[in-house]
């Protein structure tokens, strides 16, 4: 291990244990601290929290792919961490406006790896506004949005406490890796701060049929800073700093099979840093929220190893931006009013060519969104924004593009349990970053008639909320989009795309008793790009989702602190002359169950969690929807076989 990450790993273990001693000098001074809620007061009639922070506890997700294993309608692919995309109904997440504390995140760095690495331990909740874009949500948000929201000091500090720490460790079975994540936080006259670290290492995991998958060893790092003020007022200031960084030898395209026995070295890295000031004690004409933020992507893999264009390159996205609005209080609701901007700017270094490549857009944007409640089973949410975007080609070209984004939605309370909902939206989403990656291996030219994509959106949905323990909900929803991004890689052009549309429906069901419940959930998207089905080589655009299904459930016994959890994930085959005719077999159909137990000896010793995680209990041999598919040269790269992690974590 290098002495880099020796020092990592060793402020992991060190700086809880320093706050430990901490409190112990301060226990005197210990501050009752008031309960903290994730719910939106301004929520939308439409929106949904995807992943909420009591599932995040329950299921002990790793990486993207357990994070959203419970929710059928976001597919993500298999694989190590270098190669997880995800897809909301389909739709690639670079048409989705993905956001980490708020900061955009572009999802173009190269389409054989992952996008976005988020360490599932830092965060509160993950909020998906599926189909319907609001104006406030931001823009290119095509086919919704997906928000990242982490966790801050008031989320992890125990009650009457001042100050607070924990430390995380985990063993994984199948591939040997070993976890260890520690944490410091504190409150004190109006100051917050936190800091989490983590480090994970392990080797290549073995899938279903007991075979290794080569590059998927984890050598991974992140942690998480914030920083805030709250004034007696209720000013609010915080500064946050995320740091990922996943790093070793990956196969030369980490989504695909073997076409050779070539790897690279890759480092992936991501830096978020944001500041924000909100008021938590607004009145009715003063609710600001200010934002602004810098993301940098990074993907290196250094010449040498491969020795082809097509291999080795150094590739960057670096985004800044951010927005300032200001909520109005009405007597019926409220009306949010603001502007943001956001530019980004792509960098490919290429080790096979006399120059390097640069490309950049910015786009300014203008809105207002009314969330109103006329009478009290009426909830409406409609609002406008205006975008222009400039785009810098990687050719000389220069584009300048502008439209609006209208919305509207509503949701009628037939009684206090049951809801109906329908809401529509078209979005202007400008012209999309190219995949950086892409020019490493050859120069492009863009038509010159390049449009803008736009997108239609429609929604509707029937809910019943918590009667007697029941939850259910059934919806429909249809988005149409124009002009996606495209190649004729013949001609070396980017061009304008068929049509990409995703429609299909979405059901839950849940019943919950005092200490136990059971869910299940079933999304079915029909993916159509053009005149076919959607194809794994759509890169950037959709992928055939088809059917999907899953089944969680649990059951605490409160007086031993004793829970046993099960889920179950069942994905139905999908065959369409379209694959045959591309030279793809039909996609094979799977069924995975994981089961864990948790216990939390309280009168042993107190805020302490011991768990047991077996997945993939029948060593399923199979690949997760949304991995790139076999065909006659190219094997799909297989997820873990049966694995179990053992975990231990304890709060102070």
């Amino acid at each position: 291990m290098s002495n880099k990450k020796f020092n990592l790993l060793a402020s992991v273990i060190g700086l809880p244990l320093l706050l430990l001693q901490i409190q112990s000098s301060m226990a005197q001074e210990a501050i009752a601290l008031d309960p903290v809620t994730v719910e939106d007061v301004k929520r939308d009639p439409g929106s949904e929290l995807a992943v909420t922070a009591e599932e995040i506890e329950r299921e002990n997700p790793r990486d993207l792919k357990q994070l959203f294993a419970d929710d059928p309608a976001i597919a993500v692919a298999g694989g190590s961490v270098a190669s997880q995309k995800f897809y909301l109904h389909g739709i690639d997440q670079s048409k989705l406006n993905v956001q980490i504390d708020g900061a955009q995140q572009k999802s173009n760095m190269w389409h054989h790896n992952g996008n976005i690495i988020i360490n599932p331990m830092f965060l509160k909740a993950v909020r998906v506004d599926s189909a319907i874009s609001l104006a406030d949500a931001g823009p290119g948000a095509l086919g919704g949005t997906v928000r990242f929201e982490t966790k801050d000091a008031a989320d992890l500090i125990l009650p009457g406490r001042s100050l607070g720490g924990f430390l995380s460790t985990g063993f994984d079975t199948n591939s040997r890796t070993i976890n260890v994540t520690g944490a410091g936080y504190g409150r004190s006259n109006g100051f917050e701060v936190l800091r989490i670290l983590m480090k994970e290492e392990g080797q290549d995991y073995r899938n279903g049929a007991g075979r290794t998958e080569p590059g998927t060893a984890a050598d991974l790092v992140s942690g998480l800073g914030k920083l805030a003020y709250e004034s007696p007022e209720g000013h609010r200031f915080q500064v946050s700093q995320e740091y990922v960084q996943d790093e070793g030898f990956r196969r030369l395209r980490a989504n695909l099979g073997f076409l050779n026995p070539a790897f690279n070295y890759n480092e992936a890295r991501r830096f978020t840093t944001t500041f924000k000031y909100t008021m938590t004690k607004p009145t009715d004409y003063y609710d600001p929220e200010v934002l602004f933020y810098y993301n940098q992507n990074n993907l290196d893999r250094p010449g040498g190893f491969y020795g082809r264009p097509s291999g080795d390159f150094n590739a960057s996205i670096k985004s800044t931006g951010g927005k300032v609005q200001n909520t109005f209080g009405l007597s019926i609701g409220s009306i949010t009013a603001g502007i943001d901007f956001n530019n980004d700017r792509s960098y490919v270094e290429r080790f096979y060519f006399s120059s390097d490549v640069r490309e950049e857009a910015t786009n300014v944007g203008a809105y207002v969104q009314a969330r109103l409640e006329p009478v009290k089973s009426l909830r409406i949410s409609t609002g406008l924004r205006a975008d222009h975007q400039w785009y810098d080609a990687v050719d000389g070209q220069s584009f300048a593009n502008g439209g609006l984004s209208p919305n509207v939605s509503a949701e009628y309370f037939l009684t206090d349990h049951f809801s109906l909902f329908g809401g529509y939206s078209y979005n202007f989403g400008g012209i999309e970053l190219a995949e950086a990656a892409l020019f490493h291996a050859r120069d492009y030219l863009y038509a010159a008639n390049l449009s803008p994509t736009t997108a239609h959106n429609f929604r509707s949905r029937a809910r019943l909320l918590a009667y007697e323990g029941l939850s259910a909900e059934a919806a429909y929803f249809h988005t149409l989009m124009f002009n996606p991004v495209a190649y004729d890689f013949a001609a070396g052009a980017r061009i304008n795309g068929d049509n990409l549309r995703s429609q299909g429906v979405d059901f839950a069901l849940r019943y919950d008793w005092e200490n136990a419940f059971i869910g299940a959930k079933f999304s079915h998207a029909d993916v159509r790009y053009g005149n076919r089905i959607a194809l794994p080589g759509d890169y950037n655009n959709g992928i055939a989702v088809g059917d999907l299904f899953t089944l969680s459930g649990a059951y605490t016994w409160t007086q031993y602190g004793l829970t046993l959890g099960a889920s179950a994930e069942f994905a139905l085959g999908v065959d369409d002359p379209a694959l045959r005719a591309e030279g793809f077999q039909p996609i094979e159909g799977y069924k995975v169950v994981n089961a864990f137990l948790e216990w939390k000896p309280a009168q042993i010793l107190e805020n302490m969690t011991l768990r047991a995680d077996v997945r993939n209990i029948f060593d399923e041999d199979y690949y997760s929807r949304a991995t790139y598919a076999q065909t006659d040269i190219i094997n799909p790269v297989l997820s873990p076989g049966r694995s179990y992690y053992l975990s231990a974590n304890l709060k102070f």
